[in-house]
This record gives structure tokens, C-alpha cells and sequence, in this order.
């Protein structure tokens, strides 16, 4: 860590004194923070985040201020806002998973350390956390969500082969839920799963089914750019393909399922 003292502060002071609207109130509200002047740090950060609302350093020392403040749901909504606008930003996430953990919300602290792990498969600390949380949210994760129907079987001596139902096709999809947000909540939870594995294929996979399920929901989006960042830094990167309209993809999968079963009858006539 920069060792802090005052001429470092009195130095930052000068630019910002010089230019209000430079970006190094981050760094000044920062060395306030470690030092433990917190009103200082308070103002001067948050002045600084009205100027520059995009700017994710100065909302990732504006969520460790307002934490250490004990200010939680204002550190939440900018760790929130750092994470959307930056995905790949590791410090970010693990700032929302500690503002989670002390806003007592176990299962959003768990999604926020299970991408710090998808970030940085290394992290201890998140690791750590990810098991012991999993152990009190584990009733949440119902593989019977994700059933699938089954083919008719073929059989020639009674007749021809019956056409598949709308309901008889093969299509990977949730059943449906009394709550549609909860579905996908464990969509999402099982996503975070593969993706904390490294299993980035079937996670892609899972997150494509479910934005044709529910759209382009926010956590869907903020998924779909961090999965994005990993294939472009893996060595065998399959591109994200773009989303297949539902009927077009419902109609190919109906095709698919035809042409298995002429291959299926053309094997039992020879």
C-alpha cells in the first residue's frame, strides 16, 4: 500500500485546487480515508462523483468511504453503479461483496464473490467466503428446475412415427415457477456456478437460454460482458454469438428433432 503523509495530500490539494474538475479527488479522498479523516474524504469524493459519474475509481473510493462510514446503502448503490459500468473491474466486485456481507444480504454477497472468483480464480479470500456462503444458500440450487422433456419413442410396428407435439420438442427451459424472477435467480445462481469452475461453455450456454427466457435483463447484460471478457482473453475463444429470435430458434430445434427421427426410421429399415 502508498504510504501516505501530507505532503502527498497537500500536493493532490494543489491540482484540485487548480482544476475542481481533475479526477485526482480519488487518490485525495483515498489518503483522507487512510488516514482516518472521513468528513474530508466524504466531501471531497463526493463532490468529486457529481462531477465525474462515470468515473469508476472515484465510485469504487466513494463505496469504501461511505462504508467505512457505516453509510451502507449509499455504498451499495455505488458499488452497484462501478460494476455495471465496469465488469471486469475485480476491486469493484469485491467492494460489493463485502457492502453485501455487512448489509447482511448473503445470497447477493455470494453472486458478488462468485464473480470475483470468475475475475480471479486465485482469490482466497473469495474462495473462502463462496463455501461458506454456499453452505447457507445450498437449498436455493433445484436441479429439477432445469427439466427437460423427452422424445417420443419410435417404434415402426405401430405405425408411422408420431409427429412431436409443441410440448414433445426438446427444448432446454425452466419449469415454469410460481415466481418468474425467483426462476431466474437460480438460472443466474447456476450460471455463477459454472462460471466460478471455469466452465465457461456450459455457462454461456445456460445464459443463452436464459436471456431467450427473460430478455435482456441488467444481470443477464452484465453476465454476457464478463463472459465476454474472459473468452477474449482465453487462447481458444469461441465469439458470443448474437440472440436467435425464440420462434426461429423454436422452429430449428422442431427441425432438428424431425430430421433425428427420419435418421431414427431409415436405421430400423435396414
Amino acid at each position: 500500500m502508498m504510504k501516505i503523509d501530507a505532503s502527498t495530500i497537500e500536493k493532490y490539494q494543489q491540482i484540485l485546487e487548480k482544476d475542481p474538475n481533475s479526477q485526482v479527488f480519488a487518490p485525495l479522498a483515498e489518503a483522507y480515508r487512510e488516514m482516518g479523516l472521513l468528513p474530508e474524504a466524504k466531501k471531497t469524493v463526493t463532490a468529486g462523483v457529481q462531477r465525474h459519474p462515470q468515473f469508476v475509481g472515484g465510485l469504487v473510493t466513494y463505496t469504501k468511504v461511505m462504508r467505512d462510514l457505516g453509510e451502507l446503502s449509499k455504498a451499495l448503490d455505488a458499488a452497484k453503479r462501478a460494476t455495471s459500468l465496469s465488469p471486469e473491474n475485480i476491486l469493484a466486485h469485491q467492494l460489493l461483496a463485502e457492502v453485501q456481507l455487512a448489509s447482511k444480504n448473503p445470497k447477493e454477497a455470494l453472486k458478488a464473490f462468485k464473480m470475483v472468483l470468475f475475475l480471479n480464480p486465485n482469490s482466497k479470500s473469495a474462495q473462502k467466503a463462496v463455501q461458506k456462503l454456499e453452505s447457507l444458500t445450498a437449498d436455493e440450487y433445484d436441479e429439477e428446475v432445469f427439466a427437460m422433456t423427452k422424445l417420443p419413442e419410435v417404434r415402426l410396428n405401430e405405425g408411422p412415427a408420431p409427429t412431436p407435439k409443441k410440448d414433445d420438442v426438446m427444448v432446454a427451459r425452466p419449469v415454469t415457477p410460481s415466481s418468474p424472477n425467483k426462476a431466474m435467480e437460480r438460472m443466474l445462481s447456476l450460471i455463477d456456478a459454472f462460471i466460478v469452475r471455469n466452465d465457461l461453455e456450459k455457462a454461456h450456454a445456460l445464459l443463452k437460454d436464459t436471456r431467450l427466457e427473460y430478455g435482456d435483463h441488467p444481470e443477464i447484460q452484465r453476465r454476457m460482458k464478463t463472459l465476454q471478457v474472459r473468452y477474449n482473453d482465453s487462447d481458444e475463444a469461441t465469439p458470443l454469438k448474437p440472440l436467435v429470435h425464440r420462434e426461429q430458434l423454436i422452429r430449428e430445434r422442431k427441425l432438428e428433432v424431425l430430421q433425428m427421427m427420419l435418421r431414427k426410421i431409415e436405421e430400423y429399415r435396414l
